[in-house]
């Protein structure tokens, strides 16, 4: 039952990534045409590029996490003996939640200064554009406790197995 939901929630997010990437992308397009094809530059486009690189971005980070896609440098890790290879993963999964939990509580300080704000070009309440950073730090959060939970047992099919 759980699996599934999960399933169901990074699919959701992956959509969201894609339908976020696809949209900033047409409007890309749309505004190189009216800029240098008919001469009439859009004024709210740059502002909306923008707005969907915060959707992205922070939406991508925990997808990449998820997948392990994130760099790391594990050389020296290797080295350790087991155990303390162990511990390191243990404090690692720790600091990313402690990460998700740090940008959600302090995004939601900034979106109560934001309520009242809107977007010069889109004229969209800048909470809204804020938003993103906390639906994303929340994914991040229950990724950084699914990874934790894999190093005590759980275990999760791999993302690519789209098959449950």
């Amino acid at each position: 039952m759980l699996i599934p939901l999960l399933r169901a929630v990074d699919r959701t997010v992956e959509f969201a990534l894609f339908a976020i990437f696809l949209a900033f992308t047409l409007v890309g397009g749309l505004q190189v045409f009216n800029r240098f094809v008919l001469g009439l530059p859009l004024s709210w486009s740059e502002e909306f590029q923008k707005f969907g690189h915060i959707w992205m971005v922070m939406l991508a980070i925990p997808v990449a996490y998820r997948r392990g896609a994130h760099l790391g440098m594990d050389m020296l890790l290797r080295l350790l003996p087991v155990l303390a290879q162990r511990l390191v993963a243990i404090l690692t999964e720790l600091l990313w939640l402690v990460l998700a939990v740090a940008i959600g509580r302090y995004t939601l300080v900034i979106m109560a200064v934001a309520r009242h704000q809107e977007s010069p070009g889109l004229g969209l309440p800048m909470h809204w554009v804020y938003a993103g950073m906390v639906i994303g730090s929340a994914y991040l959060a229950l990724v950084a406790v699914r990874r934790f939970a894999t190093l005590f047992g759980w275990r999760e099919p791999p993302p690519h197995d789209l098959g449950a």
